[in-house]
């Protein structure tokens, strides 16, 4: 049986996915993206996991992976089943991660394109129930009139179609197709990022509600770093398919350790209006690194005020640092400024 800590429903160990570069009429391999690459870490049962990072810095490929969605280039990921034993889905195959899917559940970005405009809820919702074959047509549709009270729709919603609701409404849904086959496990892939900041909020205290009354465990994937503020117990940073922090939230918040995390952390708004002219915004020079052709060293040197030769020809290792994980050769000297200093 493979062993991970024991307070942990996901151990996720030097996980990669690399997407091969084609050309030519016969599409042959010229190169690799590396979309996730050697990313490590435990999801503890019962807390909210953040994942944050730009945009293409491989979070989404990590919820993907973790789901089994895509197949690992490398690593393992293991996940701790309602029955107390420890599989490793990188080593099962689609037939045998079939009974584990009922465990793990994803929320998507966009509520538009996640729902089928042909279907009506009783359809949309109850269709996890009728693919693993549990319930009978009457108790399906019980179950999804109570799935759709659980997210604060009524009931009789259920013979609706997916055109008849709002944005913050159609995620509803897809909280409750994700609820369905009562999973311990559900990642939010930027889950609220397309609504409003009110019902964003919203949408958010019901994921809150039903973490407590469910005992689920998250992994939530957003670019807001205030959202991940108000959710997430721990936070990871990723850049360029890589984590670059890991640890506790307000640890983080307070006093990052990697320029990477300063800079992202530099842009939340802050709340008291004397500080709004304060200088503190750091604006990263440059765009994000190409993950098919990254810089050599840290990947992050080409956009680091704090960066030395070292850095363009070393590359740093994820190590643990004041009681957190960072890649940073400079982790313990750097004098960095968290949100609010």
């Amino acid at each position: 049986m493979p062993s991970m800590p024991e307070d942990a429903l996901i151990s996720v160990s030097g996980l990669k996915k690399y997407f091969p570069v084609t050309r030519g009429w016969l599409q042959r391999q010229v190169g690799e993206v590396k979309a996730v690459d050697d990313v490590s870490f435990n999801i503890r049962r019962g807390e909210t996991f953040g994942l944050v990072g730009e945009s293409g810095s491989g979070k989404s490929t990590v919820a993907r992976l973790i789901l089994r969605a895509y197949m690992l280039t490398g690593g393992s990921i293991k996940f701790r089943r309602g029955d107390g034993s420890v599989v490793d889905l990188s080593d099962l195959s689609d037939r045998e991660m079939r009974p584990v899917r009922r465990e793990m559940q994803m929320v998507f970005q966009d509520p538009y394109s996640s729902l089928d405009p042909r279907m009506t809820l009783l359809d949309i919702v109850g269709e996890p129930l009728v693919i693993h074959g549990v319930g009978s047509k009457g108790e399906i549709r019980d179950r999804v009139g109570e799935l759709l009270g659980l997210v604060g729709l009524r009931p009789e919603y259920a013979v609706r179609y997916p055109h008849a609701f709002s944005g913050g409404q159609r995620q509803r849904i897809g909280i409750a197709r994700a609820l369905a086959l009562n999973p311990s496990f559900i990642a939010a892939d930027e889950a609220v990022s397309a609504l409003d900041v009110s019902v964003a909020a919203q949408n958010i205290n019901l994921l809150q509600d039903l973490q407590e009354k469910f005992g689920l465990t998250y992994l939530f994937i957003t670019h807001d770093l205030g959202m991940v503020e108000h959710i997430s117990d721990r936070i990871g940073v990723m850049y360029v398919g890589r984590l670059v922090e890991l640890g506790d939230t307000a640890e983080i918040f307070e006093k990052p350790l990697h320029p990477y995390t300063e800079a992202l952390l530099s842009a939340v708004p802050q709340p008291d209006p004397r500080r709004r002219e304060s200088g503190r915004r750091i604006v990263l020079k440059g765009e994000i690194a190409d993950p098919a052709n990254p810089p050599t060293g840290c990947t992050f040197h080409p956009r680091c005020p704090y960066a030395t030769d070292l850095c363009k020809k070393e590359v740093p290792e994820l190590r643990p640092v004041r009681g957190r994980q960072v890649r940073c050769h400079y982790a313990e000297e750097l004098d960095l400024a968290g949100v609010g200093a």
